[in-house]
């Protein structure tokens, strides 16, 4: 079995962007736009089989038996345009976790594979 999680990229910058200028329009079109988005990606995961774990907030978990990770990066792309999404992809939700952490690490918008204890990234 295959994990990952898919992340925001900068979300809670944007939130906070709302906070500090005391602008409850932006953080209210914010939050729907990642509630809207979040949902879609959701929904197209579970039409291409894979379980979803969790879907909320910025972020979603899941896995299959095998994932793709050209493919899945490719997918999120397609429905989201205004906001980045950075994957990690490990045999364990521990081992998503610390590819999400490197993907993050090396920039946006880029998914990261921990398997067998070696990283990749696909840009």
């Amino acid at each position: 079995m295959m994990y990952a999680y898919i992340d925001g990229d900068d979300i809670g910058l944007k939130i906070e962007n709302s906070f500090m200028n005391n602008d409850e329009m932006t953080l209210s079109r914010i939050n729907n736009s990642v509630k809207d988005i979040v949902d879609e990606i959701t929904l197209r995961l579970s039409g291409d089989d894979y379980e979803v774990i969790f879907g909320g907030a910025d972020g979603i978990i899941c896995k299959k038996e095998r994932i793709d990770t050209e493919i899945l990066i490719k997918l999120i792309r397609g429905i989201s345009k205004e906001i980045t999404f950075s994957i990690g992809i490990g045999r364990s939700l521990r081992d998503s976790y610390i590819a999400l952490r490197y993907a993050k690490s090396n920039g946006k918008d880029i998914a990261a594979n921990y398997i067998e204890e070696r990283f990749s990234l696909i840009k």
